[in-house]
């Protein structure tokens, strides 16, 4: 499963996991459980960004929330920036089963603490496990 704030990437992920026959393969927006931590605004702000004119019947049609049941994972990665990053803390947390692994990337080396500090509380050895010409790879094991 994959959790996107963009649904058109929503869309990009799908048609990629179809090209790669990977069937079973879904790609849902944030679960309504962080919808008051400023998630809720990363989503409507993606869909403005496509949409100016305000129309969200066809973005609502590529995205639906994650469902519940979606948890206990093995490996949880996301390439977002930074800001939706921290306030889905909450929520890679929740999809990441005891002794699971994240791999965070879309962070610019500046922003390491802000995600080191979010993560900390969820997840043991938070580190910068890569840097590529500024661009970070943030690592831990969950709790």
């Amino acid at each position: 499963a994959g959790v996107e704030i963009d649904p058109d990437s929503i869309a990009a992920a799908h048609s990629n996991a179809a090209l790669n026959n990977l069937a079973a393969f879904q790609c849902y927006l944030p679960s309504l459980s962080v919808a008051g931590s400023g998630v809720g605004a990363d989503v409507t702000l993606a869909q403005k960004i496509r949409d100016p004119a305000g129309s969200t019947a066809a973005a609502e049609s590529r995205g639906a929330p994650l469902p519940s049941d979606c948890n206990e994972y093995d490996l949880v990665v996301a390439n977002i920036l930074a800001g939706p990053l921290v306030r889905l803390a909450p929520e890679i947390a929740r999809l990441c089963r005891s002794d699971g692994q994240f791999a965070l990337s879309g962070i610019l080396a500046p922003q390491a603490d802000m995600i080191i500090d979010a993560y900390s509380f969820f997840f043991d050895d938070v580190k910068v496990e890569d840097d590529d010409r500024g661009w970070i790879l943030v690592t831990g094991t969950r709790k």
